[in-house]
């Protein structure tokens, strides 16, 4: 029993002292800070995207966009609409790396998840994806990277498509720079938004805001356990129904003695894929 109990308290220690190392450019402890906190991400996402009349009328952290069998399913930091329907994923980063493949299949898996079957694509909602950068990429103090999809002449395609990137590094006299400085604070003391300020004392310092970070952060590892747990068997799936079809083919040659593009056609094997199975035949 005593060695138990030195265990879970080791345990405990070792949970507190990682604790106190976060910051909001830890992905785990910022879906946690902004977890059922509408004003605070709307605080957060009007002053890094500039639009002060921005309400989020819903939200929810680690959003899990499911996508066909066999593709990956992102899941999104800090998610949130208007009342127009503006999505906004709010994601944060470290280091310095703009990865922006990955957030353009992070906004066309928006885009997806936000068209239903059969309506017109006039009814795509405006979609900004913000990233925050642990520095710039290219080193600069320069305060935020706005990309917009352009048109040869630099005339911008109105597509309704934002990825803005915002570096924690900037330390400008103004509300962005401060709001990048209390991102990368792992004191509650040294963060001055009140709001922020408050949420992370609570989440550290409070008995009670220990326990609920502590929950949250083991219910946000289950989900990604979950989220890898389907993606696997979804992968699976598809390795299963390759393997089927490949069988299929080989049958097709030996019994019937037709060539491989024969038992393709029989077998309407898709002409992008044909070079691959004839690969593995």
């Amino acid at each position: 029993m005593v060695v138990q109990d030195f265990g879970e308290a080791a345990l405990r220690e070792r949970d507190l002292e990682r604790l106190a190392r976060f910051r909001l450019l830890d992905d785990t402890f910022m879906r946690v800070v902004f977890r059922g906190n509408l004003p605070l991400a709307q605080r957060v996402l009007r002053t890094i995207t500039g639009i002060g009349t921005l309400v989020l009328t819903g939200g929810e952290t680690q959003r899990d966009l499911r996508r066909a069998t066999g593709s990956r399913s992102p899941a999104l930091d800090a998610f949130g609409t208007d009342a127009s329907g503006t999505q906004y994923d709010l994601e944060v980063q470290s280091g310095s790396d703009l990865e922006p493949r990955r957030f353009r299949y992070y906004g066309s898996a928006m885009d997806v998840d936000a068209l239903p079957a059969g309506r017109p694509y006039a009814e795509l909602p405006e979609r900004w994806l913000v990233v925050v950068l642990e520095r710039d990429p290219a080193g600069s103090a320069q305060a935020l990277r706005h990309y917009r999809t352009c048109a040869p002449g630099g005339v911008v395609l109105e597509d309704g498509a934002h990825l803005l990137y915002a570096n924690a590094a900037y330390r400008g006299d103004d509300a962005l720079g401060s709001l990048m400085s209390d991102f990368c604070q792992a004191d509650p003391r040294l963060i001055r938004d009140p709001m922020l300020r408050e949420r992370v004392q609570y989440l550290k310092k409070s008995e009670e805001g220990v326990r609920e970070m502590c929950r949250i952060s083991d219910e946000i590892r289950d989900e990604g356990i979950e989220i890898g747990r389907r993606q696997g068997l979804e992968q699976g799936l598809e390795q299963g129904l390759k393997q089927g079809l490949l069988n299929s083919l080989r049958s097709l040659m030996e019994t019937a003695h037709w060539s491989a593009q024969q038992a393709m056609d029989a077998l309407k094997v898709p002409e992008d894929q044909r070079a691959r199975y004839l690969a593995m035949i």
